[in-house]
């Protein structure tokens, strides 16, 4: 049994994210897009806002960042780092921020936001790290008992220009 789509969840479905564009309508008065944070140990990605629509995928790793595209009742439909998209609940979920560290090559988590600071540790492609705040270029993060700089286009979740605090 289908769950029918109100006028504002279908242009959220078929409308590319714009920043020129103004946000849909959403169940919660949040932002969407905004960014999120896999709160269950086990979270199912469905193809449709209901338990009764097929299971896509599966995320098994509390702490991912996802980014929030539309909303539908207690449904969040959400878009991951390589650009999938499904629904999930939106009990699953979780405010805080995270991102992961993007790449091909280490990232050097900085002792201040400065190109010519020293590396506190390296981060590996693929890092997720809890996201303590962002400004300018720079965003710091807090993972494996290490808080550090890194530049705002190595990071995967968190948007450009945001400032996060």
């Amino acid at each position: 049994m289908a769950i029918p789509a109100k006028p504002f969840l279908e242009a959220a479905l078929h409308t590319p994210p714009s920043q020129n564009v103004p946000p849909p309508m959403v169940a919660t008065g949040l932002p969407v897009p905004r960014w999120v944070t896999v709160k269950a140990q086990r979270l199912n990605v469905r193809r449709g806002p209901s338990l009764e629509r097929d299971v896509l995928w599966t995320y098994v790793r509390p702490g991912m960042p996802i980014e929030v595209i539309a909303e539908y009742d207690t449904w969040r439909r959400i878009r991951d780092i390589d650009g999938a998209t499904g629904w999930v609940k939106a009990s699953m979920l979780d405010g805080r921020r995270s991102v992961i560290v993007t790449g091909r090559v280490n990232t050097a988590l900085l002792n201040a936001p400065k190109a010519d600071s020293d590396a506190v540790a390296f981060a590996a492609p693929g890092l997720v790290a809890k996201l303590v705040g962002c400004s300018g270029e720079w965003c710091e993060i807090s993972t494996r008992g290490y808080d550090g700089y890194v530049v705002r286009d190595r990071l995967w979740g968190v948007y450009e220009g945001e400032t996060v605090k």
